[in-house]
């Protein structure tokens, strides 16, 4: 279970006018925006929306529950290996069955969007104002 967050270009065609404007490597500046900020963004998403059962246990929502993995112009959240058993409610699988899927990954994935981009937006207007 995980979930990958990618840069779509044609999410981004108000962008591609402000690219073409910036001196240096544009991925680049993708890159620091998404592999910090977009990470945290995502890993904070899907953390208020992890479900917290009545019992008096350690819970992923409250504890560095997820990981990730970067690559160019992306990343991937999944479960840290203690917390693998996250998919069987996000997925209504094994004792969650029957159960509605919580899918509270692509959901915490899915509201970071608007923020992501808006933080590439930001990003970039700034390197375009030092630059010009």
């Amino acid at each position: 279970m995980s979930v990958r967050f990618e840069v779509d270009y044609s999410e981004v065609q108000r962008l591609q006018e402000k690219f073409a404007q910036l001196p240096g490597n544009v991925e680049k500046v993708l890159n620091d925006v998404l592999h910090s900020f977009g990470v945290e963004a995502v890993k904070e998403n899907i953390k208020e929306r992890i479900p917290v059962s009545d019992k008096q246990k350690r819970h992923a929502a409250n504890y560095k529950s997820l990981k990730n993995e970067d690559f160019n112009l992306g990343f991937i959240i999944k479960p840290k290996p203690k917390y693998r058993y996250l998919v069987f409610p996000d997925q209504a699988l094994g004792t969650s069955l029957g159960n509605s899927p919580e899918e509270f990954m692509s959901k915490g994935n899915d509201a970071s969007i608007d923020l992501i981009m808006a933080q590439i937006n930001e990003e970039v207007e700034r390197l375009l104002r030092e630059e010009f």
